[in-house]
């Protein structure tokens, strides 16, 4: 068959970082990299689809698909060169969110977001094993060893015992996706409604709010949607994005429910307050919060010498913090 080859030239780094957009993205489970190549092992085209991103060109190689059209949309979507540039967003911003936004780019500069419409399933069960535990450590592991032997198929995965699942290993979050998946199986899930996906996907067990706009966020072109993580709460709360009592938000409520009705009887949670702050693009911006928060903005002895000298200016952590702990990074000296 034929190698397929796609080129995309994309500019500088601060437009577009191939591997600063899949490291924080569940499309990455689908993939292992290789020098400057990442290569699809799970999902459609898995074991067909070569990437690599060398001095501003991103070139994309495949002999199995024979659909060339197929074939970029697939390149883009995962590659990220869908979404639009960091710094279309950051004009869209002023004043101060304008200032710590583009500084977090700066950071983290050409992260786009990631994801994958055709390999919802893969997905899903990577997001759902994904609660409470180290995604690069664990979550790839285990969906390695899934996928190697029962693939992305929710229908066998959801009939599987916890004992059939003992290679992969013993985890609680391997019983959770277990009886998320037997739940999600007997759902009909539109994937063009997303806001009537999110309820649905949330009616099954051990899937909440997270793991509900995870999912989504990584499967459909939606960039508004906030996974609210722990990173993100503590980034906004230390930049004063939200107040110090924001309410993460909460299964109960958004299944009885719409975010409307919700905020008029119980207020503003951290989704919805991160959606108004950065209207279109709030699930961008919780990508940067969390490479941010998971590398350097630590619950315990954050790193703030490694901090951005704008972020540390308006960062109420540092503030409380003696002037001697106040180290900034010579980057950006």
């Amino acid at each position: 068959m034929k190698l397929v080859k796609l080129e995309f030239r994309v500019g500088g780094v601060e437009d577009f970082n191939l591997n600063l957009t899949l490291k924080p993205s569940f499309v990455s489970s689908l993939y292992t990299k290789s020098g400057d190549s990442w290569i699809k092992v799970s999902g459609l085209l898995a074991g067909d689809l070569v990437v690599t991103y060398v001095d501003g060109v991103l070139t994309v190689y495949s002999k199995a698909c024979g659909d060339g059209d197929l074939l970029r949309e697939v390149a883009l979507c995962e590659t990220g060169l869908w979404d639009e540039p960091p710094r279309a967003r950051i004009s869209k911003l002023k004043g101060k969110l304008r200032e710590q936004v583009e500084a977090l780019s700066q950071l983290y500069p050409g992260v786009r977001l990631s994801i994958s419409p055709h390999d919802f399933n893969c997905i899903f069960i990577a997001v759902v094993l994904s609660k409470r535990t180290r995604y690069d450590v664990f979550v790839k592991r285990w969906v390695g060893e899934l996928w190697r032997r029962w693939m992305c198929d929710l229908e066998v995965l959801a009939k599987l015992s916890i004992s059939d699942l003992k290679p992969v290993g013993s985890s609680y979050q391997l019983q959770d996706m277990l009886e998320a998946l037997r739940d999600f199986v007997n759902l009909d899930v539109d994937l063009t409604d997303v806001a009537e996906a999110r309820r649905r996907l949330m009616a099954c067990r051990g899937v909440g709010p997270k793991v509900a706009d995870a999912t989504l966020l990584f499967t459909t072109k939606s960039p508004w949607i906030v996974p609210c993580d722990t990173h993100l709460k503590r980034v906004s709360k230390r930049l004063g994005w939200v107040n110090g009592d924001v309410r993460m938000p909460s299964k109960q409520l958004c299944l009885r429910y719409y975010c409307d009705e919700c905020m008029s009887k119980y207020g503003e949670c951290l989704k919805v307050a991160i959606e108004r702050l950065f209207p279109g693009f709030g699930g961008w911006v919780q990508t940067l919060t969390y490479l941010f928060g998971s590398s350097t903005c630590r619950a315990q002895r954050p790193l703030c010498e490694r901090c951005h000298p704008t972020l540390a200016e308006y960062c109420v952590e540092a503030r409380r913090r003696p002037l001697s702990s106040r180290r900034r990074s010579k980057d950006f000296v």
